[in-house]
């Protein structure tokens, strides 16, 4: 990758790019590589100003030819990028030829994980437009089974490629087996990504959507429910302790040093939403609090003992 694109990443990025950035460079390229693709094809699901069709049609494309880019598709991404305002997520569309560029000169085993991976967030995302901009019927996700999907194609399958990739790159990489680190690192993205929906829990409500299920008969009048909230904030917190095993179990400390900072990151907003939000506040870690929670995540990944303050915190 280019100084440019690098500067690309911060921009879309800000925190992943404080940790990505720290990682060393026999992964370092597949992570930063796999994450511009994922936020372009997110960019493209969250292109509101084209139908809702039309993006389900770019999206199966490039899902469908990921590596070999037709005119076709081409002509559909340009469309796309001209639709975004000036800014970070523009340039990325507009170089997403660049970005698959580098990505095709990566190790095969690399680009085997990488094709692997956007293949699933690319599938959550198609299903996010299926269920809740296409669907006829109530928006909302109607059973756990169908989060526990959604949150392991866009996030958890990400834990799950990163540390194969890791697994490829150290030997151990872990003090657990591979089996029991998959998994962890499965369980530390679901985490993730379940703080995100519980933090825009009252935003999406609004807006006519719910990620939460709802089970059983409804209106389609969705309202804000504290005790499913609650529920799904008692899962995060345990995927989150997944994550903080994850952290304890890796031996590279660098990559503990950027796995360590998301869970304290997701920990901080997580004891920021002991209730459902207000509708319209937004949940948010300062900056000055995120520096404070790398120098911790650096103490957590370089000094024996301090990782037991990962999960100290929980609210």
């Amino acid at each position: 990758m280019d100084a440019e694109l690098w500067h690309l990443l911060k921009g879309v990025s800000r925190s992943f790019y404080l940790s990505v950035r720290f990682l060393p460079s026999r992964i370092r390229p597949a992570i930063a590589l796999g994450y511009l693709l994922a936020r372009a094809s997110d960019t493209i699901a969250d292109a509101n100003s084209l139908a809702a069709a039309d993006r389900l049609g770019i999206l199966n494309q490039l899902r469908a030819q990921l590596f070999t880019v037709d005119p076709n598709l081409k002509c559909g991404l340009k469309e796309c990028a001209q639709q975004q305002p000036d800014g970070a997520e523009r340039q990325l569309l507009e170089r997403i030829e660049e970005i698959l560029s580098f990505a095709r000169q990566l190790p095969q085993n690399d680009q085997a994980l990488l094709l692997e991976v956007l293949g699933r967030i690319m599938r959550g995302q198609i299903l996010d437009i299926e269920r809740f901009e296409l669907a006829s019927s109530l928006r909302a996700l109607r059973s756990a089974e169908e989060l526990d999907e959604y949150i392991y194609l866009v996030a958890g399958s990400v834990g799950e490629f990163w540390t194969k990739l890791c697994l490829q790159a150290w030997s151990p990489y872990s003090r657990v087996d591979d089996k029991e680190i998959v998994t962890l690192g499965t369980e530390y993205g679901k985490g993730l990504q379940l703080v995100n929906i519980l933090r825009d829990y009252p935003q999406d409500v609004r807006a006519g959507r719910s990620y939460l299920p709802i089970t059983g008969a409804v209106s389609e009048d969705i309202k804000v429910a504290e005790p499913l909230f609650q529920e799904w904030r008692g899962v995060a917190w345990r995927y989150l302790e997944s994550g903080a095993q994850y952290v304890q179990a890796i031996r590279p400390i660098r990559v503990r040093f950027a796995c360590a900072l998301p869970v304290l990151i997701g920990i901080e907003t997580l004891g920021k939403t002991k209730t459902v939000p207000p509708s319209g506040q937004k949940i948010k870690v300062t900056r000055g609090r995120v520096y404070w929670l790398m120098l911790l995540s650096l103490l957590i990944a370089a000094v024996p003992g301090c990782d037991k303050a990962l999960m100290g915190t929980r609210g």
